[in-house]
């Protein structure tokens, strides 16, 4: 599943809405994410719990060090393993 654009609270309702669409994947890719906020993050952490619940390993590829910083300061990091972005995935 790619992401991109604004990844806040108005996109955030309607990726929640459409979760079922989404939801089973293990593995997101964020390199086209250009803003983030606490809702997104919320939302990727709530996304992150569940492919957990499933013993499956939540992967992001090409998340921002924005990103990274935002989800340090929150505590929530650890939750999620990160994948570079390769040739492969462009």
């Amino acid at each position: 599943m790619i992401l991109s654009g604004d990844l806040q609270a108005p996109q955030v309702n309607e990726l929640w809405q459409s979760r079922a669409q989404w939801w089973q994947n293990d593995r997101l890719e964020l390199s086209g994410v250009t803003t983030l906020d606490s809702a997104g993050l919320a939302l990727l952490v709530k996304w992150a719990k569940n492919v957990l619940a499933r013993g499956a390993t939540p992967q992001l590829v090409g998340a921002s060090s924005d990103f990274y910083t935002l989800a340090t300061l929150y505590g929530v990091a650890g939750l999620f393993q990160s994948t570079p972005l390769t040739t492969e995935d462009a």
